[in-house]
């Protein structure tokens, strides 16, 4: 039923009341999959009152996640396991560096422990790491860097063919982020059917642009990055565009409608473009990414857009120099 007082104070005695309600339940001898089934309702009720407003339910949410791990049915504790897991991961912003690792280490235990034909528990694990990877990847990259490593050699080591691309991606997202300070290698075929090599622009800053022609910032971005390419290309800067689109002729119409100046690398083995060999040793699972190396051939931002782009070139390269008409349009604005 509707809260009768729709007030903050309101939903969140409401949803007291429900859980009351649901604890009652799992306080009586019930049958194994309606304790599940309630468990796991009453989780639910006490994430949303926790997201209204702490005022208990945190507590509630501890003592009820102590009391299904201490069930003595497998079932019931195997989930108090999950719950207390998945608090910890989604809790891992406001942990101390301390906790984070020992999350990282404890979620590499579960991996190796899991047993040789408990398919659930592995995969729970599998899941687990992912999850943790993802959070870290925007906490703390280096750290990110070190448990995407550790937690990819552990599910190696299970020799299970159905993790064969969890342990690609987190390799992926492990050189990914390990790009910064350190060469970058992009080897592929351009949409022309030339053979191309990012060494050809050393000496050069280059962007490198995971992109495609159905992704909206991607296109909303262009605008901008052909400003720079006009305006530090004879300074030698360079634009290596990396299509995921699995469309030739959309990609090709595009560029020549566009009058894309720089060279665009497709890869046509893939019939998908999230298949692109680049991008999935990479471990790219968005886009636009895109990733700036300077005259040295070193990564020095995994997110060159925008302002960021600006300011980065006009580091490297000097600040963009205005032609005679816009410095004759700026003294006249002044005047």
């Amino acid at each position: 039923t509707e809260p009768k007082e729709k007030t903050p104070a309101g939903i969140v005695d409401h949803f007291k009341k429900i859980d009351q309600a649901v604890a009652e339940v799992l306080s009586r001898d019930i049958e194994t999959d309606l304790y599940l089934t309630a468990a796991q309702f009453r989780f639910q009720v006490l994430e949303v009152w926790n997201q209204i407003t702490d005022n208990g339910a945190s507590k509630q949410m501890e003592a009820f996640v102590k009391s299904l791990k201490a069930d003595k049915r497998p079932e019931i504790q195997q989930i108090g396991t999950r719950i207390e897991l998945r608090q910890r991961i989604s809790s891992l912003a406001a942990a101390g560096e301390e906790e984070q690792q020992k999350l990282v280490n404890d979620i590499t235990q579960m991996i190796k422990d899991a047993g040789k034909d408990d398919e659930e528990a592995l995969m729970l694990a599998a899941s687990a790491a992912m999850q943790t990877s993802q959070y870290l990847e925007q906490l703390n990259p280096k750290k990110a860097v070190a448990a995407l490593n550790t937690f990819a050699s552990a599910l190696k080591a299970r020799g299970n063919a159905d993790l064969d691309e969890v342990v690609k991606s987190l390799e992926g997202t492990a050189r990914r982020l390990d790009l910064l300070g350190n060469d970058i290698q992009i080897a592929g075929t351009t949409v022309g059917g030339e053979k191309f090599n990012i060494n050809q622009y050393q000496g050069k800053v280059v962007l490198v642009d995971f992109w495609a022609t159905w992704c909206g910032p991607c296109i909303a971005e262009l605008p901008h990055v052909k400003e720079m390419y006009e305006a530090y290309h004879d300074k030698g800067f360079e634009v290596v565009g990396i299509s995921l689109d699995s469309e030739r002729e959309r990609l090709e119409s595009f560029l020549k409608e566009r009058k894309i100046p720089w060279v665009t690398l497709f890869d046509d083995s893939s019939q998908s473009g999230w298949d692109n060999s680049i991008a999935d040793y990479y471990g790219i699972n968005a886009i636009p990414t895109v990733f700036l190396v300077n005259r040295d051939g070193k990564v020095v931002s995994l997110n060159a857009r925008g302002q960021v782009l600006t300011q980065e070139l006009a580091k490297l390269l000097g600040p963009i120099e205005k032609k005679p008409a816009e410095e004759n349009e700026s003294a006249a604005e002044t005047n």
